[in-house]
């Protein structure tokens, strides 16, 4: 019997988006110092790289993200996802790229084997590091729970929804992974609606699963101005 005790960071990219402030080299070395970061902090971590750009790619980069993590997927490859990147749809390509990266670890015969030694999944945005005072026996003992950063006030006026969840980064136990995908198919209609994914996650993210920290521990820089965040 397989003791689950690894952890799986789902590492989510644009490497090459039509949006955003950061050229694409500064991108690509901000997303390798984000897999350093987790490197640093968990060595024998699980490191799934999922990346939707809409310019292709070159095999040298491709290489060069490949070599540091356990799997990269490219789902460029995949239409739906790639539509909603190349229409500037956000969340709503961030929502496609995690349902389809979560069917393919669960259903696909390279990953069954190893999901089966995962014991909590990280959603972690590219370009965003973890923190030294990062402390993964936080996480211990949360069978069975999504943990997100303390939610937040919604900035909307009038609020259709009253708060959001921070999505760049959260976790989830894999018993969760069915509830999740239903959350995210929950998602799109929110989305279709003008709502952003940080909303959508807090309505409907179930509250008796739900764990919120008072800080995450991770920065990140923010595409559409350039800034720096803590979380």
């Amino acid at each position: 019997m397989i003791i689950p005790d690894k952890n799986l960071f789902i590492v989510t990219s644009a490497l090459k988006p039509i949006m955003g402030v950061y050229s694409e080299t500064e991108r690509f070395q901000q997303t390798i110092d984000s897999i350093r970061s987790i490197r640093k902090k968990l060595p024998d971590a699980i490191i799934v790289f999922s990346d939707v750009s809409v310019i292709t790619l070159s095999d040298l980069e491709k290489t060069a993200i490949a070599e540091k993590v356990n799997y990269f997927i490219d789902m460029s490859q995949e239409p739906t996802t790639l539509k909603l990147s190349r229409d500037m749809k956000k969340s709503h390509a961030e929502n496609a790229l995690l349902f389809n990266t979560l069917q393919t670890l669960k259903n696909s015969p390279q990953t069954q084997g190893m999901m089966s030694s995962v014991k909590r999944i990280f959603k972690f945005s590219a370009r965003t590091e973890l923190e030294d005072s990062f402390d993964i026996s936080e996480y211990d003992n949360l069978f069975g729970k999504f943990v997100f950063k303390k939610r937040i006030p919604t900035w909307m006026n009038p609020p259709s929804i009253p708060n959001l969840l921070i999505t760049r980064m959260y976790s989830f136990c894999p018993s969760l992974i069915d509830t999740y995908l239903h959350v995210i198919v929950n998602n799109m209609p929110l989305l279709d609606q003008g709502l952003d994914t940080e909303h959508a996650h807090f309505h409907n993210i179930p509250k008796k699963y739900l764990v919120e920290f008072d800080k995450i521990h991770c920065w990140g820089w923010l595409a559409g101005n350039g800034q720096i965040e803590h979380y």
